[in-house]
């Protein structure tokens, strides 16, 4: 609740979408591309067709990985580079303001989602919990342990979530209300 109230009370969540986008495509990476594997082992095909659909856009990954020498690190700094780009492009075209309105509204959506969701699964999870002492379990300290790794999973889709739907959202700007401001349509 108190993250969905520095939310609210924020203007410019820029920096957020940010540090979540980045997120997001560091963890991507690293599970396509696993620390100390050679080439052969990357899930270069998975790596590039997630790119897309979070971004709606062509990414080459597949040339990439082809480059003699090139490491995990470039390519996270290529698709980085390319998704900042994109939302860079979309702020020029759009305005500012605009886009940060859209991005309040889209984090507010994800998170409201996907918080009832969660406190859904906390519900089964309470409900089924004591049957972890029939396995000589403490049941508190496995619901604490599972909730949190639900907690866990919860903030990782909200990053993906966010990320996916600013990559592939499309602004149509329509006509001016009274006190001149542009009314904007995400779609």
């Amino acid at each position: 609740y108190e993250q969905r109230r520095e939310i609210m009370a924020t203007e410019d969540l820029s920096e957020t979408i940010k540090d979540m986008r980045h997120e997001v495509i560091e963890d991507l990476v690293a599970e396509c591309i696993p620390p100390n594997a050679y080439a052969e082992q990357w899930d270069v095909q998975r790596l590039q067709d997630e790119a897309q659909r979070l971004f709606a856009t062509p990414i080459p990954v597949k040339e990439w990985a082809e480059e003699e020498g090139i490491a995990d690190q470039e390519i996270l700094e290529r698709l980085t580079k390319i998704a900042d780009e994109q939302m860079a492009r979309k702020t020029a075209t759009y305005s500012a303001p605009v886009m940060r309105t859209i991005e309040k509204s889209v984090l507010l959506q994800h998170l409201d989602q996907l918080w009832k969701e969660h406190l859904l699964t906390l519900d089964h999870l309470r409900d089924g919990i004591s049957l972890r002492a029939y396995g000589q379990r403490d049941p508190l300290n496995e619901y604490k342990s599972e909730a949190f790794q639900l907690f866990e999973g919860m903030l990782a889709r909200l990053r993906e979530q966010v990320t996916h739907a600013l990559g592939i959202i499309q602004i149509q700007l329509g006509s001016t209300d009274e006190e001149g401001r542009v009314q904007a349509f995400a779609s």
